[in-house]
Order: structure tokens, then sequence, then C-alpha cells
């Protein structure tokens, strides 16, 4: 006896021409299906080992990142994985101790957040405190207003440099996985160590970036100041950070 398959494929593709009446770009067809799709993969995926990550793409029309101004496409299958990434924040310190104050010099501590989106959206990164830095008293610590010839605002961060400029203000700067500086998500906001700007009782974007950001990090640096006839205690206040998500 004879066997013979089941069915029959047979390829063609369909190129673009000029005024043609119609254009495809895979077709499949046997006695008892007929498949025109944009492609398909002669293999696709997710490989690792112990020294490398790799997803690919292969059979795909063009497949790969491409980008201009305005625009980022990335084409083929294996960028789906991006998609996978979830909204997520972390703050990794949430106890910001700046120890005993003394009068014309700086204490300052830190913390590091780090953001993650997924594919095709962006951040932003807002801040914000409840009161001053105040005494039980209600006597406060003001928020800062940067050195007197550079001063600055809530929302636009200057120079703050001075031993007489008092208050508390922060400064956020973008890192690498190494902490090295990058300024990445936030140089629109604080060109380097040396700005700073008030906190406020208004949420304030300290961090953001149009595009899908994995793991990006920042540290932000809380700084006082006071004068020698500032009040002693135990100053307290409590920095909201929110981050939210751009679909």
């Amino acid at each position: 006896m004879k066997s013979k398959l089941p069915l029959l494929f047979i390829l063609t593709t369909c190129y673009l021409i000029l005024n043609t009446g119609s254009v495809c770009a895979q077709h499949f067809s046997s006695p008892s299906y007929i498949i025109d799709w944009g492609n398909f993969n002669i293999t696709s995926g997710k490989k690792t080992s112990l020294n490398y990550s790799l997803t690919d793409t292969v059979g795909q029309n063009a497949p790969g990142l491409y980008s201009s101004t305005g625009y980022r496409l990335k084409s083929g299958f294996q960028y789906i994985y991006d998609t996978f990434n979830q909204f997520s924040f972390a703050i990794d310190n949430l106890d910001i101790p700046l120890g005993t104050l003394i009068p014309d010099v700086a204490s300052t501590a830190t913390n590091i957040i780090t953001v993650t989106t997924p594919s095709g959206h962006g951040y932003q990164v807002i801040a914000l405190e409840n009161h001053p830095l105040s005494l039980a008293s209600g006597t406060t610590i003001p928020d800062t207003s940067c050195n007197s010839a550079t001063a600055c605002t809530v929302s636009s961060s200057n120079i703050w440099t001075d031993a007489n400029a008092y208050g508390f203000g922060y400064n956020v700067l973008g890192i690498n996985s190494s902490g090295t500086i990058t300024g990445v998500g936030t140089s629109n906001y604080f060109a380097d160590i040396t700005y700073y700007r008030p906190f406020s009782a208004t949420g304030q974007i300290i961090m953001s970036e149009p595009l899908p950001a994995k793991e990006h990090s920042a540290r932000i640096t809380y700084r006082a100041n006071i004068s020698g006839v500032q009040s002693a205690g135990n100053y307290q206040n409590s920095i909201i950070i929110t981050a939210v998500p751009l679909y």
C-alpha cells in the first residue's frame, strides 16, 4: 500500500510591485487549509546559559530595532519578552537620619530609588513632604532657598554651596548599577550634586523618562544646614515619594 502525506504545503512569496492588484507576504495552502500571514518564523524564543541570555527571531521579514526622531520600532517576536516587565518601584531605605546637626556644617544622608516599567511606557517619580523638619513644639528648620545669589524653588533646582545658607533640601541624580552618576531620568531637574531644591507640601516631579526603564535608579541626597541660633531638639518630618506609570 502506498502512503501519502495528508497535507502538501506550497510556499510562495509576493513582493510589492507598483500598480499591482494584490500584495501578500507568505501564503501556505493544501487541499484542506489556506493560510495567508505576514510571516512565519523558522525559530524564535529565549535561550540562556550561565554566560548569556539571547532572544531571537529567525525567518521574519526585517526583524530588529529601528529608531528615528520621534519613534522606536521593535520588529520581531523576541521583543514580546519586553512586555513581560511589570511596573515596580523600590526604595532601599525608609529611615533617613541626618545625625547631630552642627551650625554652618551641612549634614547629608541618602537613599536609592529604582524603577522598572513595561515595554512602551515611561514613568514619573513625585516627591513631597508632610511639613518642614519640625520639633513637637512646632519650631522648624525652614526649607532651603539655596544660595542667596542662586535661589532655588520647589520646581527649579539651583546651586547650594554657601555654608551660611540655611535650611533643608534635596538633590536627585540618576546612577547606574555601580553607583556611578549618569543623570538618567534626573538631568532635567538637577544638573549635578551641587544643585538642590526645597521640598513642598505639593508633589513635584524629581525623576522621569518617556521610554521604558528596566531597573533605572537614582540617589536622593537629603541636606540640612542650620545657624547657631537654631533651637536644639529632635526634628522630624515625612517624605512621600510616589512613582506614577505613564500609559
